[in-house]
């Protein structure tokens, strides 16, 4: 990323809804100029624009980091693992007492247990994970579309 996709990156962090146009004056360029650097950080996977929702708007929900034991060898494979779980917002390899932080969203409590005990425990290489369920988020923001499909599938299966 160059310093104008940096500037764009900046000013869109701020509104997501700000026209090109108004990109462009404020910066000092030409408008093509910005449609030409957003195709490019889009395309090149730089750059994602989405809706997002505050998380504290959604009280029952419960958002967890989740400390993850891993057989040594098999890392990279389990974090992938992870990361494809229906619940997982980001999976993390790190260092320190665990290999991975996976943090989650569940639209119950019932979801949370069922993450831990049922689908984390049967990823091949997980040998131990510790769970910090969060109690208040300062600042975080979730994808809508993530939060919005954890809770339709949780109101399909109270149905």
């Amino acid at each position: 990323m160059d310093t104008i996709d940096l500037e764009i990156s900046s000013i869109l962090g701020q509104n997501g809804r700000i026209s090109n146009r108004e990109i462009a004056r404020r910066i000092g360029i030409a408008e093509g100029t910005v449609r030409q650097h957003l195709g490019h950080m889009i395309e090149s996977g730089a750059l994602r624009i989405t809706a997002q929702v505050n998380i504290e708007s959604f009280p029952e929900v419960y958002v967890a980091l989740v400390g993850v034991k891993i057989d040594g060898r098999r890392l990279n494979e389990c974090a992938c693992e992870v990361e494809k779980l229906p619940s997982v917002l980001t999976t993390m390899i790190v260092t320190g007492r665990y290999d991975l932080i996976a943090v989650i969203l569940a639209p119950s409590r019932r979801t949370l247990v069922d993450f831990v005990t049922g689908q984390l425990s049967k990823i091949p290489g997980v040998k131990d994970s510790e769970t910090y369920v969060v109690l208040r988020n300062f600042g975080q923001w979730v994808a809508a579309d993530k939060i919005s499909r954890l809770l339709r599938d949780e109101m399909k299966d109270d149905i």
